[in-house]
C-alpha cells in the first residue's frame, strides 16, 4: 500500500507549535453503540459426532447379567431338578412327604424350583438406553431453537467536540461519525446434513437387540448422579458415554440466546487519543492551504540549516568534504535504486543525519 501523502505534512512540522496545540487541547468524544449479533452453538455436533461411534462399540458388546429366581412349587408342577433343589430340600425336611422303606426314594411334596436366563437389564446398560433417549431429546431443543437466519447488526455513533490554539490562532473541531452494519450471517450449508446423520446413526443404536430388550421390559431411566461403577469408571468407551452424559445435562435447557449490547458514555482511552492525534493533522492539512512553494522552500532550508549547525556543535572536526562524501555514497545508492526526485533526496540526507546523529 502506498504511503499516504497527508503524512508528508509531518516532515516539516513545527515541534513549538505541536507542544502548544497539545498542552492547550480540550476535548471530549460521545460513544453510543447498538450490537446484536444471532449466536447458534452448535459445538454440540461435534461432540455428538465425536462421541456416537463409542456408543456404537457398547451396543455391539453389551454386558450381560445371568439372573436367577426361585420358586417353591408342587412336585408335579417342577420342571428342572439341580444342585440347589436337593440341597434346599434337604434343608426343609417338611417338604417331604413320604419316603420309600424298600427304595429309600425321598417323595417331596414341594420342590425348590431354580430358573436362570440371561438379561441385558444391568445399570451400565440401562444409563446408555438412558443416554440415548436424552441424546433425542437433546436434538429436539436444538433444533427448535436454531435460527436459520442469523443476523448481525452493529451501529456506532461518535460525536468528538475540541478546541485548542497555537499561539494567537484559535482552532477547534466538532465531528460526528455513523456507522451502520445490518446484514445476514453465513449459516453452516452442511448443518441439516450433519444433523440427519447423527438422529440416523442414534436410530441405528434403537435397532440393537439390548435397546430393544430393554425397551420391552419398560426399565426405568437412571437418574444423576450416575454411580461411578468400575465399567463406567475404567472403560474407555463408557468414559466418553460419561462425557455425552455431563454435557447434555449441562446444556439441555441452554438457549441459542443473541448478544446484545448497548453502550453510551464518554471514551477518554486510547481511542479518544487517536481521534485527538488526527484533529492535529486535519489542522495541519488545513493550515497547509496558505502556505506557498517559497515558504515551503525556506522552511525544508531553515530545517536542512539547523541539522548542519547541530552536527558542526557535535563533530567539530568533520570536514566539508567527508559530509558529501558520505552524503553523495547515499545518494548514489539511492539514485540505482530509484529516480530520485527532489523530496527522495531530502529523504535520504534526512535518514544519513539521524544515523550520525546516533554515532555521533
Amino acid at each position: 500500500m502506498r504511503n499516504l501523502e497527508v503524512t508528508n505534512l509531518y516532515d516539516n512540522i513545527d515541534e513549538h507549535s505541536v507542544e502548544d496545540f497539545s498542552n492547550k487541547l480540550d476535548s471530549n468524544m460521545h460513544v453510543k453503540t447498538d450490537y446484536y449479533k444471532d449466536v447458534n452453538d452448535l459445538e454440540w455436533l461435534d461432540i455428538f459426532e465425536d462421541i456416537l461411534p463409542h456408543l456404537e462399540k457398547i451396543m455391539k458388546n453389551p454386558k450381560r447379567f445371568i439372573k436367577t429366581e426361585e420358586e417353591i412349587v408342587k412336585i408335579e408342577s417342577a420342571k428342572k431338578v439341580g444342585v440347589e433343589t436337593v440341597k434346599h430340600l434337604a434343608k426343609h425336611t417338611n417338604f417331604i412327604q413320604d419316603i420309600d422303606k424298600k427304595t429309600g426314594d425321598v417323595i417331596p411334596s414341594k420342590l425348590l424350583n431354580v430358573l436362570k436366563e440371561e438379561t441385558f437389564n444391568t445399570y451400565e446398560n440401562r444409563f446408555i438406553y438412558t443416554l440415548i433417549n436424552h441424546m433425542n431429546d437433546f436434538i429436539r431443543f436444538r433444533l427448535e431453537n436454531i435460527k436459520k437466519n442469523p443476523r448481525l447488526k452493529d451501529n456506532k455513533k461518535i460525536e468528538y467536540n475540541s478546541a485548542t490554539s497555537v499561539g494567537q490562532e484559535k482552532i477547534n473541531i466538532n465531528v460526528q461519525l455513523n456507522t451502520a452494519l445490518d446484514t445476514n450471517l453465513n449459516f453452516d450449508k452442511n448443518f441439516e446434513k450433519r444433523v440427519k446423520k447423527i438422529q440416523d446413526d442414534i436410530k441405528s443404536l434403537t435397532y440393537t437387540e439390548v435397546y430393544k430388550d430393554l425397551e420391552k421390559e419398560g426399565v426405568a431411566f437412571v437418574t444423576p448422579p450416575i454411580k461411578k461403577t468400575n465399567v463406567i469408571l475404567k472403560n474407555v468407551h463408557f468414559q466418553y458415554a460419561m462425557k455425552l452424559w455431563d454435557y447434555i445435562h449441562e446444556n439441555m435447557t441452554k438457549k441459542n440466546e443473541p448478544i446484545k449490547q448497548n453502550k453510551d458514555y464518554m471514551e477518554k482511552g486510547n481511542i479518544k487519543s487517536l481521534i485527538d492525534e488526527t484533529f492535529l493533522l486535519q489542522y495541519l492539512t488545513v493550515n497547509s492551504i496558505n502556505n506557498n512553494e517559497e515558504e515551503t522552500k525556506n522552511e525544508k532550508e531553515k530545517t536542512i540549516s539547523r541539522m548542519l549547525d547541530r552536527i558542526i556543535d557535535l563533530n567539530p572536526e568533520l570536514t566539508k568534504k567527508e559530509l558529501q562524501d558520505k552524503l553523495g555514497l547515499e545518494f548514489d545508492k539511492a539514485k540505482e535504486r530509484r529516480v530520485a526526485t527532489k523530496n527522495d533526496i531530502e529523504k535520504i540526507f534526512r535518514k544519513y543525519i539521524d544515523k550520525y546523529l546516533q554515532r555521533a
